[in-house]
């Protein structure tokens, strides 16, 4: 299994600093943000063949691009034709977000419409669109991405889209098992977000709330990744730190050896 750094923490760091951090976190390549703020925007997808090149000449690799995109446009023909030109194959799409005013029926159609112009668009590129599984939307399980994802693709799923599994963004809603979610998306998964969360009473209620994934939370990741060996998962995990730190080099440095040491051979789950 690869592990990424995924770069949002990183900020606006210009293209040679933001390849070097990911060799210096430790991570085998990245997963890089396009959005404002950031080292490349949605204005300037140019870059990101900069930052594919500048990560290949540290010795890395930029796996995999993640962006807001959620419908077909001028926008989304600039960027996945940079990330065809990249030569990064897979694409993290935006987010289908679920709205209770409108009702899910009326988001899943928005939803599966604006999706199947995407593939479309990707198609002609020569790029694999992702859908995350995140809170908030209509895709928030497997079970609800699969719903999502119909007539999208073939059977077993390797013809079309790609799912980005993430076991945190699920614990913000709930939780599924995680056997039955492998079952359920099988050869789909081409990539899965790694953070942790905690659930804490304040005054106003219970939240959950990012915490470093060094100090362990609501999912149980030796088991997750123990699950993950036994299936022959050979995809990306990606490295996820949401938490504020002075220092984000420091804290995916230290969150990036930890995810390492629970992949270590000799590491059995409790």
């Amino acid at each position: 299994m690869r592990v990424l750094a995924f770069t949002k923490p990183f900020g606006p760091m210009t293209v040679e600093r933001l390849a070097d951090a990911v060799v210096e976190v430790g991570a085998d390549g990245a997963d890089l943000v396009v959005r404002d703020g950031h080292t490349v925007t949605p204005a300037q997808p140019e870059r990101i063949g900069e930052v594919a090149a500048a990560l290949r000449s540290n010795g890395a690799d930029l796996d995999i691009v993640t962006t807001d995109l959620v419908e077909p446009g001028a926008d989304a023909e600039r960027v996945l034709g940079a990330c065809a030109d990249a030569g990064v194959g897979l694409v993290r799409l935006g987010f289908f977000r679920y709205d209770a005013a409108l009702g899910y029926q009326r988001c899943l159609d928005t939803a599966r419409r604006d999706l199947a112009a995407l593939v479309d668009t990707a198609a002609r590129h020569g790029v694999r669109p992702v859908l995350q599984l995140h809170h908030g939307t209509v895709h928030p399980s497997a079970a609800l991405a699969l719903r999502l994802l119909a007539d999208l693709d073939g059977a077993d799923g390797t013809d079309g889209p790609g799912v980005y599994a993430d076991p945190g963004n699920q614990s913000k809603e709930g939780s599924e098992s995680w056997p039955l979610h492998l079952d359920l998306l099988g050869e789909r998964i081409v990539c899965i977000g790694v953070k942790n969360s905690a659930w804490r009473e304040g005054p106003a209620g219970w939240t959950c709330d990012w915490q470093p994934f060094t100090d362990g939370g609501v999912v149980p990741w030796p088991d997750v990744l123990a699950t993950l060996r036994e299936r022959g998962y050979a995809g990306a995990l990606s490295l996820h730190v949401h938490y504020t730190n002075p220092d984000p080099v420091e804290a995916v440095t230290r969150d990036l050896a930890h995810l390492r040491s629970l992949l270590a051979p000799q590491h059995v789950p409790a």
